[in-house]
């Protein structure tokens, strides 16, 4: 085990993934419709660790180009807090947005919220995505990226990463479609007092 695991970048990356992963999954416990989260989050981090394990040195290392070079596949090994970068404050940050996630899921359970497929889904994929990051951070010190997109992409990904930005991505979707619902239902008794056309 790599002396640098113990340091304080790792340690701060290593805490951020768990309180993540902890108010996530208490929001699925509590809101979720069903169980099948569990299999998607499982799911997620059982593929990002054997993707890594295949790519990894003891695997054979070796740096293929796919797509006629907008796809490059590499072991590379990330000391970086998270995302290719470091961020002074990630725990503090963290501390803060997990705070938030708690205040939040105290008023819907007031309101007996039920999350939507959609919603169920995204936080699956991040649970997942954040315990690959984690099993690395305390198995290696470091996490393990090998994807690079794009013939001059200074980033290098893993599917824990892309699983956390899909989850981002499917939680905008989902923003956007109650959003309209929303709209739909606060414009809906205007349209009929002004005798709009149905459509």
């Amino acid at each position: 085990m790599h002396d640098d695991i113990a340091s304080p970048a790792v340690a701060q990356a290593a805490v951020a993934a768990v309180l993540l992963i902890g108010v996530l999954a208490l929001y699925l416990l509590r809101f979720a419709r069903s169980w099948r989260w569990v299999a998607v989050a499982l799911l997620v981090c059982v593929l990002d660790q054997a993707a890594k394990a295949a790519i990894s040195p003891s695997g054979g290392q070796h740096r293929v180009s796919l797509l006629g070079g907008w796809l490059r596949v590499a072991y590379t090994e990330n000391w970086e807090q998270g995302f290719g970068g470091n961020v002074p404050y990630l725990l503090a940050t963290t501390v803060l947005c997990v705070a938030a996630l708690y205040l939040l899921y105290e008023r819907l359970l007031k309101a007996r919220y039920r999350m939507s497929p959609l919603a169920e889904l995204a936080v699956a994929l991040m649970v997942g995505g954040y315990m690959g990051i984690l099993l690395d951070r305390v198995r290696l010190g470091f996490v393990v990226d090998f994807l690079e997109f794009g013939r001059a992409s200074t980033f290098v990904y893993n599917v824990a990463d892309l699983a956390v930005f899909l989850a981002l991505a499917l939680l905008l979707a989902r923003a956007v479609q109650w959003g309209r619902q929303v709209w739909s239902r606060r414009s809906g008794p205007r349209e009929r007092a002004v005798g709009w056309p149905k459509t």
